[in-house]
């Protein structure tokens, strides 16, 4: 204002310089409230505009944050019902595999009985092969025997001694009888001793056919129990041969079902007890092997 003041007095005379700075100054005040009234104005209408934008906004976040919170309600419901349902099936799928699985034990441990019932049935069946066999071994070879045993009985030192005995004792009695005596005496001590030997072959017979037959039936009894157990192992190796093509078939097929295969071991023990009879025991006794107690 100052500035434009030196120039008009400059260019007009000073008479006139007031009238037009008074003129200047108040087109200057009338052009100032204008640009303030139009200032004003615009910022009003900024503000207006500025306060309906952030209304919009604020409307536009609150129907988001619901249409949001819906969405979210309507996941977790879906979720929790889901949930609920695979929870549902996985129950159903637990009961469905146990009963399977308990029937493929039941079918299992039926299989066992019927296979322990055939070894058994079997090893009976061996049984009396052998003891049919052994019977007709002693039938064709009991007579050789009998003088096989006779022989070495016959053979044996200790029986020699034991004649040996028996004449001194002859001798020393037939100094105390006389003939006649003696000749009774001998012919009904030779009776005696003839039919005593005969009784005690006899039994000598009886016994050596026993023990020859228990013998045999012995070794083959330990034969078939060996026989036995070679079955059992291969039974166990069927076993778990067994086991394993169901474990395999079971992680083929698991998408859809269950399967398990038990199985528990048997072990089967064959006893065989044979007591000495009389017979045998006199029989030891007479050959020397058993002392009289």
């Amino acid at each position: 204002m100052d500035k434009i003041l030196e120039a008009l007095k400059k260019l007009l005379p000073e008479s006139d310089t007031k009238e037009v700075a008074e003129a200047v100054e108040q087109m200057l005040d009338s052009a100032k409230a204008e640009l303030e009234a139009e200032y004003n104005q615009k910022l009003e209408e900024a503000y207006t505009e500025l306060s309906n934008e952030l209304s919009t906004a604020e409307k536009t976040a609150e129907e988001g944050y619901s249409e949001a919170y819906a969405i979210i309600n309507d996941l977790r419901n879906r979720l929790e019902l889901q949930g609920e349902e695979m929870k549902a099936a996985l129950e159903e799928g637990y009961e469905e595999a146990y009963e399977m699985l308990k029937a493929e034990k039941d079918k299992n441990q039926k299989l066992e009985v019927e296979m322990y019932e055939e070894y058994d049935k079997k090893l009976a069946s061996m049984k009396e092969y052998i003891v049919d066999k052994v019977d007709e071994f002693l039938q064709v070879k009991g007579q050789e025997i009998y003088e096989n045993a006779k022989r070495e009985i016959l053979n044996d030192p200790r029986i020699a001694e034991h004649k040996v005995t028996l004449d001194k004792i002859v001798d020393l009695t037939a100094n105390y009888l006389s003939d006649d005596e003696f000749a009774a005496v001998s012919s009904s001590k030779l009776e005696e001793t003839n039919k005593a030997l005969e009784e005690v072959k006899g039994q000598i017979r009886i016994l050596e056919a026993r023990n020859i037959r228990l013998s045999t039936e012995n070794t083959k009894l330990n034969e078939a129990v060996r026989q036995s157990k070679e079955l059992v192992t291969e039974s166990k190796k069927e076993v778990s041969r067994v086991k394993k093509n169901t474990v395999v078939n079971e992680q083929k097929e698991r998408t859809e079902k269950a399967e398990k295969v038990t199985g528990r071991d048997d072990t089967v023990v064959v006893e065989h007890t044979a007591s000495e009879s009389p017979e045998m025991e006199q029989l030891l006794i007479l050959s020397g092997v058993k002392k009289t107690q």
